[in-house]
């Protein structure tokens, strides 16, 4: 069954759920990385995320790159 994995990102680091759930945290692509295969997240999914990860220096990143990345090089690893 497909899942929707929700991103959004929050003081530093990137808030995940899954079908409205919040399942956790990442702030590194290792982590971002572990809690999606944890959660048996694949590129099947629906994967959307809101509007602070294009803009996420205002929510603590350094540029707004910096949480697309994190998610994207998590995605390569699945």
């Amino acid at each position: 069954m497909t899942k929707f994995v929700y991103f959004t990102a929050k003081g530093g680091s990137i808030d995940v759920s899954i079908d409205q759930n919040y399942i956790g945290s990442a702030s590194t692509v290792r982590q971002m990385q572990a809690l999606l295969e944890d959660n048996n997240v694949t590129l099947d999914d629906n994967l959307m995320h809101s509007s602070s990860i294009d803009f996420a220096n205002e929510e603590g990143f350094a540029t707004n790159d910096c949480a697309h990345a994190i998610i994207d090089d998590a995605l390569e690893q699945l």
